[in-house]
């Protein structure tokens, strides 16, 4: 599989992916800083929690109406007001004017067609995929996705303070522009299947009901938080404990050790050197998982993935924790697009908006568990986190490996017998 035999769709939306992921996250990484020198730490807590509710609020709405109206005309519009909305941001924090308060409300305004547009293009990029090529494309976009961060946060770094406005211009014309690349070159995927024509239009509630009540849906749902809660500890407890018991450790295990290391530049290391390993390795992982089965990878990826966040928390010694993302970043190249290909085969034609929608609800739930974790970690031991690690990786890998099963029992169903429609219920 080569990038140039995908679908022009998907081919359009990984370039869009890299322009717009760069701009979005030259920004909002710094959000936190910006409303907290202007309204103080508590009321910026609770404004990005209602940032966040807007997203999951358009989510839902977004995945309701893709699957009534089909993709393309609900990504050029959700786009366009993410474009607009920026505009006017921009102008309320430019030299000549500057206003918070307007700035959050149009930001909720920004989040809210932002979670519309999430689920849609999720669902689009679906709808022109198979199974057979799904791990080669989630890979490519999880490669494509770490690159723009990681220079966005370089460029978010050194622009945020003093080239606000230029940064909310650019947001602002890069939506615009994918907007306009998305109403011109992106066919509508979404063809609504013969059963679901013709039938009354539902409410929200009944057309979200028969996803909740997918138990195998749910099963990858939970498989998912408790494997991303992993992810979200690095900085959350582990954060906390490595500022705690590193002071000035040497970082490399011969000579004079180098230079010392503190809790927090120890977090920065890590986090460089998952994001530097995923853009050089993430080809040589996929080349040699490429005659795997699904179940030989996840066992694997996640099985070393858990251990290495299990060591996290009984070590901070420098280069053994740098060994140790070099294992987490590898169990997580591995799974990572395997799961993914597992959830594009989960929903049922008419309902992959929806159900990516609902998708959207384990990366909040994991920041959730996540931050637990820290309260957990001022009354449990170190070690004790580590078990509650190695359970949380296990009953992930658990589900998930239920999960792989369930689909494969499909695959061998004759076509009448599987789930036709939304309006199933799956076991």
């Amino acid at each position: 599989m080569k990038f140039k035999d995908l679908h022009r769709n998907v081919q359009i939306r990984i370039c869009m992916q890299f322009l717009t992921g760069f701009t979005m996250g030259a920004v909002f990484p710094y959000l936190a800083i910006y409303f907290a020198g202007r309204v103080g730490e508590v009321m910026t807590g609770l404004m990005l929690m209602a940032v966040v509710l807007s997203g999951l609020v358009g989510g839902l709405v977004g995945g309701f109406i893709s699957d009534q109206i089909g993709r393309k005309q609900l990504m050029v519009w959700s786009e366009f007001g993410v474009g607009m909305v920026f505009i006017v941001i921009a102008f309320l924090n430019s030299p000549w004017y500057s206003e918070t308060y307007g700035t959050f409300g149009l930001l909720l305004l920004s989040m809210l067609f932002g979670g519309v547009l999430g689920p849609t293009s999720q669902a689009m990029v679906l709808d022109v995929t198979t199974s057979e090529n799904r791990r080669y494309v989630f890979t490519l976009m999880y490669w494509v996705n770490n690159v723009s961060m990681a220079l966005a946060g370089m460029l978010g770094a050194f622009l945020f303070a003093n080239y606000l406005f230029q940064l909310f211009l650019a947001v602002a014309a890069l939506s615009i522009l994918s907007a306009w690349i998305t109403s011109r070159f992106i066919i509508e995927t979404y063809k609504r299947p013969e059963q679901s024509k013709g039938k009354e239009k539902t409410s929200i509630w009944n057309n979200y009901k028969p996803v909740f009540q997918n138990k195998t849906f749910l099963a990858f749902l939970g498989a998912g938080v408790l494997i991303f809660a992993l992810e979200e500890q690095l900085t959350n407890y582990l954060a906390v404990r490595f500022s705690e018991v590193m002071s000035a450790e040497p970082l490399l295990p011969f000579g004079n050790g180098g230079i010392g290391v503190d809790g927090t530049l120890m977090l920065g290391i890590l986090r460089t050197e998952n994001t530097v390993l995923v853009v050089f390795i993430a080809t040589f992982v996929t080349w040699m998982v490429r005659k795997w089965e699904n179940k030989s990878i996840l066992i694997v990826g996640i099985t070393i993935y858990t251990i290495g966040y299990a060591v996290f928390t009984l070590t901070h010694t420098p280069w053994l924790l740098m060994v140790m993302m070099l294992l987490v970043t590898l169990g997580e190249l591995m799974y990572y697009p395997v799961a993914q290909s597992m959830l594009g085969d989960l929903p049922p034609d008419d309902a992959k908006s929806s159900y990516m929608a609902v998708y959207e609800f384990t990366f909040y739930s994991a920041t959730f568990v996540a931050g637990v974790g820290i309260m957990l970690g001022s009354v449990i031991p170190s070690f004790g986190m580590g078990i509650l690690y190695v359970l949380f990786g296990a009953t992930g890998l658990f589900l998930y490996l239920h999960v792989n099963e369930k689909l494969k029992e499909k695959e061998t169903l004759p076509k009448a017998v599987q789930e036709p429609t939304q309006t199933s219920n799956s076991s």
